[in-house]
């Protein structure tokens, strides 16, 4: 199936997903909050099929969005999707609100998926790519032994299976540890799985 793939915010995440989504045979899209133009050195870096424009259109376009921006713009970007539906959204966000001291927004008791999945409820969510430190996401430590692990989990199986194969082409391993509920609390900041490179061994 053909795609158009969105990723929105442009810093260390953003960067990391873009090196390995240029991989894909799919166009690109990136797009943070400022013009386009204050991309070109990122895109110029990374090459391939990635190309920088605004919100706007990579909302319109894009048919997999992975959102990589901090934790306090999501609200208004949920805003920004309410007139479409049925795009996967690809969460790699985490609730990290402060970092000296340490602070977690409250979700309510729900995992940072199921949050995001009640603000985007006309969307399709799949939470992946929060787990990994930018920098092993960048360049990640697996190489002829195998590869990096990307753990998926979601409430709708068609949309995990889509990110799965994305993952794949990325030249990651995607393992499907559920649903955003019971998945989710083992990709969270502080769960299990948070900042472990995990490398699956080639047989």
């Amino acid at each position: 199936m053909d795609h158009i793939i969105g990723i929105i915010g442009a810093g260390h995440i953003g960067r990391g997903l873009a090196i390995h989504l240029v991989k894909t045979t799919f166009p690109v899209l990136i797009a943070n909050s400022r013009e386009p133009e204050s991309l070109n050195e990122l895109v110029a870096s990374i090459g391939g099929s990635l190309k920088a424009t605004g919100l706007q259109e990579i909302i319109a376009q894009a048919d997999i969005l992975f959102i990589a921006i901090p934790w306090s713009q999501l609200p208004e970007l949920a805003g920004e999707l309410k007139k479409y539906s049925g795009k996967i959204i690809v969460d790699a966000t985490n609730n990290i609100v402060s970092f000296n001291p340490f602070v977690l927004a409250d979700t309510a008791g729900k995992t940072t998926g199921e949050y995001v999945a009640a603000l985007f409820p006309a969307q399709r969510v799949v939470k992946a790519f929060n787990t990994l430190a930018a920098a092993i996401l960048t360049q990640p430590g697996s190489g002829d032994a195998g590869r990096t692990v990307i753990f998926i989990s979601g409430d709708d199986s068609d949309a995990k299976r889509e990110v799965a194969s994305l993952i794949e082409v990325m030249s990651f391993e995607p393992i499907d540890i559920g649903t955003l509920k019971e998945g989710g609390k083992l990709q969270d900041a502080g769960g299990a799985l948070s900042g472990i490179e995990l490398i699956r061994i080639k047989n």
